[in-house]
């Protein structure tokens, strides 16, 4: 961009970011705490453009007829202070080998717009100038980010990538993501985004996020983790939580029981340990059992709950605001929270593990 004597070049990535509030803190940017000491491990950044994100989801508080330009309310419940990436960068590089913090991995997350890919790419290389040795996972929109892009992710420095398909279904994904609420995404071009990170980036170094309460039925939610699994992704699992202002504000959270079967769910087939017959649903499409096998320990089975997704992010508290019962568990769960969690997930094969 060419600058005219006395313009002020105008705030816009890559040159600014937007940081999750946890992330803020840890960076030593803003005050507060964390409730248990769940400091985050992922630094996450967000694009942020002048005219804002281009896309029109309902359940997100940067969409284009809710944030209505730049100044997005929230996403995922919180603020994401605007940054300049240069002290950002000098901060995680002052930061990134302090023990007390375990800083493991930076997340450069895309906003849907004409720049998005470009700009990720210089993000990720600018991380990588500035000598910072930590993980980076890309989260790309799949309408703006092609093959291409991602190839280019990669050489920048990028060691994983998500695809944030986020709704269960073709049926869903249109109802919040489409044509019917005015958005330009298409559930085809994200299949194919899928495809294109799993052959750049190679099997479970390429991912989805799916959120788990955006109106899909169990049945629709564990077929999608079956298919994302055989296509060679990994699964990062959100439960639907309401942002305030957007049409969705009224939506119930996501049940406890239901997030509960839906981890046990991604876990078995992430592992390996269950099948597409495994899985036992009712005439509403509810899971009501699983035929678990007699191998499997209780120790193992708590690994179901903890957050999932890249290695070292465990962003804590983004399904739940603090003190509500934990859906994604930011460290290893205590027997005691295994326990609940699967008396919670009211499956009747679980029951030998309460014994």
């Amino acid at each position: 961009m060419t600058l005219r004597l006395g313009e002020v070049k105008p705030i816009s990535s890559p040159d600014w970011v937007r940081l999750s509030f946890g992330a803020d803190m840890v960076l030593g940017f803003s005050p507060g705490k964390f409730l248990r000491g769940a400091l985050n491990t992922t630094i996450n950044l967000l694009q942020y453009y002048p005219d804002g994100c281009k896309a029109n989801c309902i359940y997100c508080g940067q969409a284009r007829e809710v944030s209505q330009g730049p100044d997005c309310k929230t996403l995922i419940r919180v603020e994401w202070p605007i940054r300049p990436l240069n002290q950002v960068l000098e901060r995680i590089k002052e930061r990134q080998g302090d023990p007390d913090l375990g800083l493991q991995r930076i997340c450069v997350g895309q906003l849907a717009h004409p720049r998005a890919s470009p700009d990720s790419i210089e993000i990720t290389k600018r991380i990588r100038e500035h000598g910072i040795e930590l993980q980076i996972s890309e989260l790309v929109t799949a309408t703006y980010t092609s093959r291409d892009d991602m190839i280019k992710m990669k050489e920048a420095g990028g060691n994983m990538i998500d695809v944030a398909i986020d709704a269960a279904s073709k049926r869903v994904f249109d109802s919040v993501r489409g044509k019917p609420v005015r958005s330009m995404h298409s559930w085809e071009r994200y299949l194919k985004g899928i495809d294109d990170a799993v052959e750049v980036f190679g099997k479970m170094n390429a991912g989805i996020h799916l959120i788990i309460g955006l109106g899909e039925t169990e049945k629709e939610a564990v077929n999608l983790m079956l298919y994302a699994h055989s296509r060679g992704a990994k699964i990062s699992l959100f439960a639907f939580y309401p942002e305030e202002m957007t049409p969705m504000e009224n939506r119930k959270p996501v049940p406890v029981h239901v997030y509960r079967r839906m981890q046990l769910a991604r876990w078995l087939i992430e592992n390996d340990l269950a099948k597409a017959e495994d899985f036992i649903f009712n005439e509403k499409e509810q899971l009501v059992d699983i035929n678990l096998s007699s191998d499997l320990t209780f120790r193992e089975l708590s690994g179901a709950f903890l957050t999932s997704g890249c290695p070292g992010c465990n962003r804590p508290y983004s399904n739940e605001r603090p003190g509500d019962r934990l859906r994604n568990i930011p460290w290893y769960p205590s027997e005691k929270q295994t326990l609940n969690a699967l008396k919670a997930s009211k499956l009747p094969s679980v029951k030998r593990f309460l014994e």
